[in-house]
């Protein structure tokens, strides 16, 4: 079955699909007040589907030449919130299967071939939901020229859908606000996320993440924290000439993921700099608690929102991700030459039980 295929009909797993149509439906109205040079809405709609387990992500992808416009500057999301637990968006230059619909658990954080980028989203633990509006000289622009083809849209189905006609309304419809001229800067962003477990009798277990940055320099504008229950703490730093500033530290708020802008604007990152985040969790069970997917499994993810020069959209080629491992100590590494030392600095502080205040001391 090839991607201009539309029907989709099959079974993987315990999870069943009936035999879809995906719809599309474009709303020609008046010009939103979001900003002058938007002339489009254009709603995307994720279609009723059957889902026999809980936890279940499912993907729909729409060819960007259906959208009537190539340059996206803002969406909003409507949710059916009893069925939903969040939705998420992208826009990729290939995608992982043949289909137009699909289970996209597996390939979670792979879904994206070649050129991506990846969007906020909505997600019902988050306070506020308000429409996602890009700074008026951001976009995005989409089509073969830019690698940019398909719109991926998943949704993660908390509970079991066993008949799915009986839902009031399709469980999500994301509106998308587009213009017809490019804009001066790019949008994209930069995902942190951690993998392994945090050991059982655990009363500070630390998760760490560092990579270098190598691409063009950019600015980050806002930024969204997420962990799960047995989060404590977030950090995010951005290091340079063994300084670390400041991005974030806070307590995770019961799993959102709402949206922070930058305090002062803006923060640079520069090539060279090192991006570090740390999550420290507590786990008083006696079972190990693994990084993962579902609801019982615990995460640690950081999103920086950044611009750059749309003219360096070469520096870009995918999506921008930074992993780490949380069994493996990566903020001063045994290997001497990988140290960062004040990252190290960081780590002892740590280790020697000091109070958020005090390592905050030590950092500058």
């Amino acid at each position: 079955m090839g991607k201009e295929a539309i029907d989709v009909n099959w079974c993987l797993g315990k999870i069943a699909l009936i035999l879809i149509v995906m719809c599309l439906t474009y709303v020609c109205s008046s010009p939103i007040k979001i900003s002058s040079d938007v002339v489009s809405n254009t709603k995307i709609q994720m279609p009723r589907i059957r889902a026999e387990t809980p936890d279940a992500y499912m993907c729909i992808a729409v060819p960007v030449t259906d959208l009537g416009f190539s340059n996206l500057v803002g969406f909003k999301f409507d949710v059916l919130e009893e069925v939903a637990h969040h939705v998420a968006m992208a826009v990729c230059e290939d995608y992982e299967t043949e289909q137009r619909l699909w289970d996209c658990k597996s390939g979670h954080g792979h879904i994206c071939r070649g050129r991506s980028i990846t969007f906020g989203g909505w997600d019902r633990r988050s306070k506020h939901h308000p429409d996602t509006v890009f700074p008026e000289d951001v976009g995005v622009q989409l089509g073969k020229d830019f690698k940019l083809n398909y719109l991926i849209v998943q949704t993660h189905f908390q509970e079991p859908i066993l008949d799915p006609d009986s839902l009031r309304s399709n469980p999500a419809n994301i509106t998308l606000f587009m213009t017809q001229k490019s804009r001066k800067y790019s949008y994209q962003q930069i995902l942190f996320h951690s993998s392994g477990y945090i050991p059982a009798f655990s009363e500070d277990f630390k998760a760490e993440i560092a990579c270098k940055w190598r691409g063009a320099p950019v600015n980050v504008y806002e930024y969204s924290a997420h962990t799960h229950q047995y989060g404590q703490l977030l950090e995010g730093y951005i290091v340079r000439n063994n300084t670390a500033i400041l991005v974030t530290k806070e307590k995770p708020q019961g799993k959102s993921h709402d949206t922070t802008k930058v305090k002062g604007g803006t923060i640079e990152i520069r090539p060279g700099d090192t991006l570090a985040v740390r999550c420290t969790y507590k786990n008083t069970g006696p079972n190990k608690v693994n990084f993962g997917l579902g609801e019982s499994d615990e995460m640690c993810n950081l999103a920086l929102t950044f611009e750059y020069d749309a003219k360096e959209i070469a520096a870009f080629p995918e999506s921008v991700k930074c992993s780490g491992d949380a069994q493996e100590k990566v903020w001063c590494p045994r290997n001497a030459g990988d140290q960062v030392g004040v990252l190290c600095d960081l780590q002892q502080a740590a280790y020697n039980n000091m109070a958020p205040e005090d390592v905050h001391g030590v950092m500058m």
